[in-house]
């Protein structure tokens, strides 16, 4: 017998999203301290994947025991086929996680070995290479517009709200179909209509800034060295370099940024470690994002001195 009738709507589906997210959350924070208590320079390394750990473990543990979410448990609904008739195989679930959470990076992926592979091709013509750039570009560009493309058209009829979803056909009914918030219906669709028309503006914007961007001056042929190559060549000594290195990521020392009690830092790196934490990863005080100065041509005057 088909649960067609018994669909979840809009309204259960985001809470059941919100609700997922907050436990996530909580699970991820407590790999990512964990990861801090082990380490300051792994947990700086390796921190952004904790998030991506703690979603495929939150929703692979219900799915390998045959539970719901908790956001499912407290909202009340279940997945079923894209029949409406059964529940999904364990496989077909799992595929669906692992697109959600790893589908952008792995197109990224892709698209950034295309990139690499096509530059090192001797067999294409400069042109073609450059329009290949030019649509892998593009490409780049429009992924995070499906997904809101996909959320308008979400809020608007309803159905599947995550792409994954929709890929695998897997959908949400209601156990307590009696529950139902039919008169939210209308809300949502207000919100889709408003977030297809903001994301359309946003693409129209997008394009007219690309038509308006001056043509790039052509990229240095691998093996023939730049005039300033050898500048990089004639370094400070090992001690001098060293002090320019981010305490955080270990490299050298990108955008400059000191904080209230005068240690350096890239500015990202100091930023998302605030983010986390608010001290300073090297004297432990106390310190606030607002009180970060980033420095101009900090390096720039040292290495004329030097």
């Amino acid at each position: 017998m088909s649960l067609f009738h018994a669909n979840a709507g809009q309204a259960e589906i985001i809470r059941t999203v919100q609700k997922d997210q907050e436990h996530i959350e909580y699970v991820r924070t407590a790999l990512s301290d964990v990861l801090l208590m082990l380490s300051q320079r792994h947990w700086f390394r390796y921190n952004a994947l904790c998030k991506l750990i703690a979603e495929i473990m939150y929703h692979h543990y219900a799915i390998l025991n045959n539970l719901q979410t908790l956001g499912e448990e407290y909202t009340g609904i279940i997945q079923v086929d894209a029949n409406y008739v059964m529940l999904p195989n364990k496989a077909l679930q799992l595929l669906a996680i692992l697109l959600e959470y790893g589908g952008e990076h792995v197109v990224e992926r892709v698209l950034t070995y295309l990139q690499t592979e096509i530059d090192r091709s001797e067999e294409l013509l400069e042109t073609v290479k450059d329009g290949l750039h030019k649509l892998i570009d593009t490409l780049r560009v429009v992924v995070p517009y499906i997904r809101g493309f996909h959320t308008s058209l979400f809020y608007i009829n309803g159905g599947k709200y995550h792409i994954s979803k929709r890929l695998t056909g897997i959908n949400y009914v209601l156990i307590r179909n009696w529950l139902k918030e039919d008169h939210s219906i209308y809300g949502y669709k207000v919100l889709g209509y408003v977030t297809l028309t903001q994301l359309v503006l946003a693409l129209t914007a997008r394009y007219q800034q690309y038509r308006s961007q001056p043509i790039p001056k052509p990229k240095p042929v691998p093996g023939i060295r730049s005039p300033t190559a050898g500048r990089k060549q004639s370094s400070p000594g090992p001690s001098s370099q060293d002090a320019r290195n981010c305490a955080l990521c270990m490299d050298t020392t990108q955008d400059i940024s000191v904080t209230q009690c005068g240690h350096l830092f890239c500015w990202q790196c100091i930023l998302n470690w605030l983010d986390q934490r608010q001290i300073c990863p090297i004297c432990r005080e106390t310190i606030k994002k607002t009180r970060v100065v980033r420095l101009q041509n900090f390096f720039s005057n040292n290495v004329g001195m030097d």
